[in-house]
């Protein structure tokens, strides 16, 4: 008998890999709802201090890029993905105010649209909506644990792949 499949993500068939760095076990947490971890990782991003660094929101980036590229696949309308985030702003009013044009326009780009531009998004505006939209698509797309793990292992070999160095785990490792 096959394995039981998830949607996009195969945890079948992934290593048992957790994230290594801040940023990722923070996604992991935000993703899987453990709000007190979350609350407890939320203060060690940009090494716990106020400000912003770059190579945290670049994982975030490429964990979203991929639950996009997962969610929708190649076969998808502009009015899929407006619904989605017309869905999505209702469903998370009570806890951020969701720009529904600068949405769209994030989604669109991580899908490698061409003709749109995200450079008038302010870059904390992306951070948000691209952790917003991952969790959306996580839930409706009722990936396990395994593959919450894989999607963000991935996003964060990519982000280092890109050049960015967000702060890893105290003992853990890059392999590259």
């Amino acid at each position: 008998m096959e394995p039981e499949r998830t949607t996009g993500f195969r945890s079948w068939s992934v290593s048992r890999a957790k994230p290594r760095t801040y940023i990722g076990q923070l996604l992991r947490a935000m993703l899987l709802r453990q709000d007190e971890e979350r609350r407890r990782l939320s203060g060690m991003v940009n090494g716990g201090r106020d400000g912003w660094n770059d190579d945290e929101p670049a994982v975030v980036e490429a964990v979203f890029e991929q639950a996009m590229r997962s969610f929708f696949g190649t076969e998808y309308s502009i009015g899929d993905i407006s619904a989605f985030v017309e869905d999505t702003r209702e469903a998370a009013a009570s806890e951020v105010a969701v720009d529904q044009l600068a949405a769209e326009a994030l989604i669109r780009y991580a899908l490698d649209e061409t003709d749109i531009t995200v450079i008038d998004i302010t870059r904390g505006q992306r951070y948000v909506l691209r952790g917003v939209f991952t969790a959306a698509a996580v839930g409706r797309l009722g990936i396990d644990e395994a593959a919450v793990n894989q999607l963000i292992t991935e996003g964060e070999r990519l982000a280092f792949e890109r050049g960015w160095r967000p702060p890893l785990i105290k003992g853990t490792h890059t392999a590259g």
